[in-house]
Order: structure tokens, then sequence, then C-alpha cells
């Protein structure tokens, strides 16, 4: 009985040391979709700013020589606006917002306010396009400069936490 008392004990222990070990990961990769995100939106504005690149083509373009976790994304938004199906350019965006980021780590925050830019993005003229580019530039940066401030002590603190809630777990059970 004691045996299988303390085998338990060690098993919450690593489990719960393990789910503060994946929040911290979580977090950093959160951080990095974030700058890939960035990095497609900055080859976006310049495809559109210096190559005057329609915004079907120059999703396309950058869908090509993109390797990531928004491959599939892009390859989507590029494939379903060469179909011209009817669909509009926002519809197309949150479908594949909402279709095809599911293997990265951004939040429902993140979604939404991807799915908010894809609205003011598509319909309207290079102006505003690039406009909109520089607004959701600035939001990104943002949510990063708030998100590396402290990452240091959020990932010492969801791994300080998983230990220490595996060991108040098992103090309270055994």
């Amino acid at each position: 009985m004691q045996i299988a008392k303390t085998v338990g004990c060690i098993l919450i222990i690593l489990s719960s040391t393990l789910m503060g070990f994946y929040c911290s990961s979580e977090l950093k990769s959160r951080i990095e979709d974030l700058k890939e995100l960035r990095k497609i939106i900055m080859l976006l504005k310049g495809d559109i700013r210096y190559c005057n690149t329609p915004l079907p083509e120059a999703i396309n373009a950058i869908a090509k020589r993109h390797d990531g976790n928004f491959k599939d994304f892009l390859v989507r938004v590029s494939k379903k606006l060469n179909e011209r199906s009817g669909n509009t350019f926002s519809q197309i965006w949150k479908e594949a917002v909402e279709n095809e980021l599911h293997m990265t780590s951004l939040t429902k925050k993140d979604k939404y306010q991807m799915i908010k830019f894809g609205e003011h993005l598509g319909y309207l003229d290079k102006e505003m396009q690039l406009n909109t580019l520089d607004l959701y530039l600035v939001q990104l940066d943002e949510e990063l400069r708030g998100l590396t401030s402290n990452v240091k002590e959020k990932t010492y603190l969801y791994n300080s936490l998983g230990i220490m809630a595996g060991i108040f777990i098992s103090i309270v059970l055994a």
C-alpha cells in the first residue's frame, strides 16, 4: 500500500511539473508565432507597397516562399482567392484563420485580431491597405513587447507552480 502511495505521489508531481513546463513552452511558442506572423505581414506590406502587387498575388507569392506554422494558412487563403468562388476576402480570411491555425500557439484573442484585420484589409485601395497593415503591425509589436518583457518571470512562475502544485496535491492526498 505504501509503494502505491509513493508511486502515485511521484506521478502527480511529475504530471503537474510537466504541465508547468508545457505552459511555459506554450508562451514561448506564442511569441515565436507572433514574430512569424509579423514577418509575414511585413512581407505582405513590402509586396503591396514596393512591387504594386495586388493582394491576392502578394499572398500567393508569400505562400510559395514561406515555410513555417502559417504555410497552410497562406496556401489556403491563396487557393480560395484564386478559385474566385464569390466569397469576399474577409470571409476567406476568417475561414482560414478558424480552420488552419489550430496547430499554432495563438490565443483566441490573437485569432480574433487576425479576423478583424482581414475584415479591414480586403476591400480597400492600396493606401488604405498599407495603413491597415501598419496598424496591425503596431498591434503585433505592442503584444510582442508585452509578452517578451516578462517572459522569463512567467516561465519561471509556470515551472515553479507546476512543481509546487504537484507537491501540495501529493501532501494533501497522502
